[in-house]
C-alpha cells in the first residue's frame, strides 16, 4: 500500500472553521501528509478542533501562509479543484483519475481548494498545472469539507494499490520552476513579446510546460543562466 504523507491540502482563504475541522478530520483519517492554509479569513482553532475528534494535531500543525506560492513553494505538482468549467486549458482529472495519477506517481504534491463562497480564482490557478474537476449536477455548490473528504477517499483508494516504498523526486520543486517563470516572464517584457498579450495566460502556458518536462535543480540553474545572460546581453545593446 502506497503513502500518502507526501501530500499538502491547501485551503486558500478559508471563511468556515468548521470546513477546516472537517478537512483536517479528512487528512487524519487518510494519513494525507499536512495542511496549509492560505490568508484564513475566519480561522478559530477552537472551533475547529470542535469539528476535528481525534485529529487536532492536523491544526495545531497546519502551515499559516500569506501567499498560494508560499504554500506549494516545496511541492513538485501543484493540482487545483474546480466544479466550474474554465476558459483556459488545462489538464483535468477526476478524482478517481487523479487518485489513480497519485498512486503510480507519488511525488510532493499539493492540492488546492478555493473560500467557500467563490472557489478558485483564474489568478489562484497561477501555479497550478492541472485540475481536478467534480462532475455535479446544474446545482454547482459543493461543500468545502465535502470536497476535501471526496478528494481523501479518492486518494486513498489510490494509495491502496500503489507502491509501498516512500516517494522520492529529484525534480526541482515548485517554488523552484517559479522562480525560472517568473524570469522568463521579465525577458519576455523586456523583449516586447507580451504587448497585447495577457501576462496570466502565458504564465499559466510556461507553468504547465515546466512541469511536464520534470525539470531538474540542475536544469533550472542552467535555464536562469541563460536568460540572465539574454538580459545582460540585452542590456549592453542601445536602442537605435
Amino acid at each position: 500500500m502506497g503513502t500518502l504523507e507526501h501530500i499538502t491540502i491547501v485551503l486558500v482563504r478559508p471563511q468556515q472553521p468548521n470546513n477546516i475541522g472537517i478537512a483536517a478530520r479528512a487528512i487524519a483519517n487518510h494519513g494525507i501528509g499536512r495542511l496549509a492554509l492560505v490568508a484564513p479569513t475566519g480561522f478559530d482553532p477552537e472551533r475547529a478542533r470542535w469539528m476535528a475528534p481525534k485529529s487536532h494535531h492536523v491544526i495545531n500543525n497546519a502551515h499559516i501562509c500569506a501567499t498560494i506560492a508560499e504554500a506549494v513553494a516545496a511541492s513538485v505538482h501543484v493540482v487545483a479543484t474546480t466544479a466550474r468549467s474554465r476558459s483556459r486549458e488545462w489538464p483535468i482529472h477526476t478524482p478517481e483519475q487523479f487518485g489513480s495519477l497519485i498512486a503510480t506517481d507519488p511525488k510532493p504534491t499539493a492540492i488546492l481548494f478555493g473560500p467557500e463562497d467563490s472557489g478558485l480564482s483564474n489568478g489562484d490557478l497561477r501555479m497550478a498545472e492541472s485540475l481536478l474537476h467534480f462532475p455535479t449536477t446544474d446545482v454547482r455548490s459543493l461543500n468545502l469539507g465535502q470536497a476535501v473528504t471526496a478528494t481523501a477517499v479518492a486518494l486513498a483508494g489510490g494509495a491502496r494499490t500503489g507502491p509501498s516504498s516512500p516517494p522520492s523526486s529529484m525534480e526541482a520543486t515548485v517554488g523552484r520552476r517559479t522562480a525560472l517563470i517568473n524570469r522568463g516572464i521579465e525577458v519576455l517584457h523586456e523583449i516586447g513579446y507580451l504587448e497585447g498579450r495577457s501576462t496570466l495566460v502565458v504564465a499559466n502556458t510556461l507553468t504547465r510546460i515546466a512541469a511536464r518536462a520534470q525539470l531538474r535543480d540542475e536544469e533550472v540553474n542552467n535555464l536562469l543562466g541563460m536568460l540572465k545572460h539574454l538580459q545582460w546581453w540585452r542590456s549592453t545593446r542601445s536602442d537605435p
